[in-house]
């Protein structure tokens, strides 16, 4: 055989023999993802290897390792040239020693490092925490896991389901859309979307989103909230609701496991079982120191059957109990630094006579004469202060400050207070208001007491005295008046037509005065009077008052008044209580 005719005989074979033992392509592709290969790390057998395919399929105990992952099946089909690999059954991908994804089926991108699993369960493992779904992609080159259909994560205790979700490996943070619901031993918090931090337990919402839990209910559209503390805040219009009240604000800092936290701007706290709503711009409740306290444009409402108090006032505190009342106020008092801080005096005393004989505080009864009357449900003691304003149907009032029992239903006005009903009105320096089934029953005028009361032709009988208790009717009309001390006293004797028969001026240290439709009927003098009846003919101007007389009738207050910039944002109050279940 010629030379040159062998040469080319073995350059054929040559050319066969590549074909048929190194399988390489003669045009192989161009790897543009990272300059690394799938490699098999061993399998049971192998079919399909002819010519210049690249692609290879494994059966058995299959096992490919790429860039530090492991990727285990029973069968697999693996394109060289492509770098990539799909294979079923029993699919086991390990990353490091805590890192897991079981599926069916798996498609994996050697050059993108994306691994799409699917399967009737596919579940990733990453320490305590697994991911369960039917879909499952995994880019390894940013160790994140999206899931695309719903899906569920079970991490110790808790159990969270979403429509679709993204899970960090290296950061441990989710993110949850669609349908969020988490389910924790002591609460369940449903919301839209989600950004979960497994390591600090804090979840971050930018959806209307609501924590249901035994001790009560958050909702709000925008904040974050730690599961393990119950730690919150939420911003935009927020609420919190539990059996006994509900709190709602603009911006609501609150922790669930002790009650306590505050609320910015129009803020609204109702009492459920004592019909008690207080509205203003800063509130807080703080349950170890038993009161919640609002600032800033502040107005109470209480209300009651056929009738609503509402009081305004520069700031308000509500008393769980009397004993909270009783503690020292520098340590129920307590603001952020963004809020000027209320005075210490804001437990409203009354004088001390001696060092030894402390009164107690105005208003304040001691709880053991009190205790068959408490249920432990209700608020006991309320403090206003600074310029108070009060108006209900059946009477008006001015005052500094004001206490309010609501256990033996006792209201003290402190600091030139001025009360006004139905056609009466009483000064004193302190007055304390005694409720009756919601009515006005008696007052206790405290020295440089005064009491005015127009009768039926609008004639205005006055009387002073260091200290007077009037008694009313059911229609809170003055019913009898009792004058302890320099009395003084003057009054318009009327006949039964209303035609005046003359003026009568009194000095006693002691009366009585009863009246019948709104007419002096019967005066009792005890002491020494000094009585003068001065004829109709010769009644002046100088002769119709006493000192320091003033009828300030202009001064009180209407029920807008009161209201003030709150009237626009408040409803009647048949769609208040529409709209709270009490």
């Amino acid at each position: 055989m010629p030379l040159h005719l062998r040469y080319f005989i073995f350059f054929i074979f040559c050319l066969a023999s590549l074909g048929s033992f190194a399988q390489r392509p003669l045009n192989e592709p161009v790897d543009k993802g990272p300059k690394s290969k799938i490699e098999l790390i061993k399998a049971d057998s192998l079919v399909g290897v002819n010519g210049f395919d690249p692609r290879r399929t494994f059966y058995g105990r299959v096992q490919f390792f790429h860039r530090g992952v492991y990727l285990n099946c029973r069968k697999a089909i693996h394109n060289a040239g492509t770098n990539n690999l799909v294979a079923y059954g029993e699919i086991l991908i390990n990353q490091g020693d805590t890192l897991t994804i079981t599926g069916d089926t798996l498609y994996y991108d050697g050059n993108t490092r994306l691994a799409k699993i699917q399967g009737r369960k596919v579940i990733l493992q990453d320490d305590d925490m697994t991911i369960q779904s039917r879909r499952m992609e995994y880019d390894l080159n940013i160790d994140e896991a999206y899931y695309p259909v719903p899906g569920i994560i079970h991490q110790d205790s808790v159990v969270l389901s979403s429509d679709r979700g993204y899970y960090n490996t290296e950061s441990k943070i989710f993110k949850y859309i669609g349908n969020v619901e988490i389910l924790h031993p002591d609460f369940t918090l449903c919301t839209d979307t989600l950004d979960y931090n497994s390591e600090t337990k804090r979840a971050d919402f930018n959806s209307y989103t609501t924590i249901y839990s035994p001790d009560g209910n958050l909702s709000a559209n925008k904040g974050y909230y730690f599961t393990d503390t119950k730690i919150s805040k939420f911003y935009g219009r927020s609420f919190l609701e539990n059996e006994e009240y509900t709190l709602a604000a603009d911006t609501l800092d609150f922790d669930l496991s002790i009650e306590e936290g505050f609320g910015r701007g129009n803020v609204e706290f109702f009492s459920k079982t004592d019909s008690l709503i207080l509205n203003g711009t800063y509130g807080e409740k703080l349950s170890s120191k038993g009161y919640t306290k609002i600032m800033g444009n502040t107005l109470m409402r209480s209300i009651s059957e056929g009738d609503t108090l509402y009081m305004s006032a520069d700031y308000i505190i509500a008393y769980n109990s009397i004993d909270s009342v009783l503690q020292s106020p520098e340590d129920s008092l307590v603001l952020p630094d963004s809020i000027l801080t209320i005075p210490t005096d804001s437990l409203l005393k009354a004088p001390v006579t001696s060092k030894n004989d402390t009164l107690p505080v105005s208003g304040v009864t001691s709880t053991d004469s009190l205790a068959k009357k408490r249920d432990g449900s209700k608020m006991e003691f309320i403090i206003a202060n600074g310029n108070v304003k009060i108006y209900r149907d059946d009477f008006q009032s001015l005052c500094d400050s004001l206490n309010y029992n609501l256990i033996d239903s006792t209201i003290s006005f402190i600091g030139n207070p001025m009360i006004w009903s139905t056609d009466n009105q009483m000064e004193g320096d302190t007055i304390e208001a005694f409720m009756v089934n919601n009515k006005i029953n008696k007052m206790f005028l405290k020295q440089n007491s005064f009491v005015i009361a127009s009768d039926s032709v609008e004639n205005y009988n006055q009387i002073k005295g260091r200290q007077i208790v009037a008694y009313f009717d059911s229609l809170t009309n003055i019913e009898t008046v009792v004058v302890d001390g320099n009395g003084e006293s003057i009054y318009f004797a009327l006949d039964d037509y209303n035609k005046l028969i003359g003026l009568n001026r009194v000095e006693c240290s002691k009366m009585r005065l009863n009246f019948i439709d709104r007419k002096v009927k019967r005066i009792a003098f005890m002491g020494n009077p000094e009585s003068k009846l001065i004829p109709p003919n010769e009644i002046g101007a100088q002769q119709v008052k006493l000192d320091n007389f003033s009828w300030e009738i202009e001064r009180k207050p209407s029920k807008n008044e009161v209201i003030g910039s709150n009237f626009a944002l408040l409803n009647s109050e048949e769609q208040i209580l529409d709209n709270r279940e009490l």
